[in-house]
């Protein structure tokens, strides 16, 4: 019996680091994109097509880690901004920290449409890799962040059309406009807004932006 026991014990011992090591988190094993779109919203419902993007958080043994919060930050690019409401029950919106948060599923993933703009023509400061993705504390990655309402007021528009003209003639690789995610802003970040102006999926911007 005492054998028997002292082979149990050390068999606990051994898988317990096992166990610790696969349960943590592994931002390689994690998949995040590269950059996110701030969208607007048409009768009250966030453009989707244009913005929705998923975060899946794994662990070493490449496991989907469930219930995880997954945080984006928005802190780090002062010339975005986010809406009060993001007509979603399950985002939690923290306006003094600039960040929306949401709980991933049993398959470790979570969908974000992240409502929020820009703040005009000649205001742009935030370059490439502006926002941060959290999971449980840990950063998964660092994406570019652009916004079709670059003026933050009436929807998309023409001011937004001049706001990216302006962006593009500066030289500088600002994030907000680079929509294609080429790390440049060029001919075809116009054609997406193009697009997008032209679905009307956006005539509304935020109701309430957090400041």
């Amino acid at each position: 019996m005492r054998t028997i026991l002292l082979v149990l014990l050390c068999s606990v011992a051994l898988a317990s680091p096992a166990l610790a090591i696969h349960s943590e988190p592994s931002p390689a094993n994690s998949t995040a994109p590269e950059c996110i779109w701030l969208v607007g919203a048409h009768a009250g419902v966030p453009d989707l097509a244009a913005g929705q993007f998923v975060v899946i958080y794994r662990d070493l043994a490449n496991n989907p880690i469930a219930n995880a919060n997954v945080v984006i930050d928005l802190s780090g690019a002062p010339d975005m901004s986010v809406c009060a409401d993001q007509l979603d029950p399950e985002v939690v919106v923290d306006c003094a920290n600039k960040t929306v948060s949401k709980h991933t599923g049993a398959d470790g993933a979570v969908h974000f449409t992240i409502l929020g703009g820009s703040n005009g023509g000649g205001n742009a400061t935030t370059l490439l890799l502006g926002g941060k993705i959290f999971a449980n504390g840990t950063l998964i990655k660092q994406p570019t962040v652009s916004a079709f309402d670059l003026d933050g007021s009436g929807g998309v528009g023409a001011n937004d059309l001049s706001a990216w003209l302006t962006d593009f003639g500066s030289g500088n690789n600002y994030g907000r406009s680079d929509y294609d995610c080429s790390g440049a802003i060029g001919a075809n970040d116009l054609s997406f807004w193009l697009t997008v102006f032209g679905s009307g999926t956006m005539t509304e911007s935020c109701a309430s932006r957090c400041p």
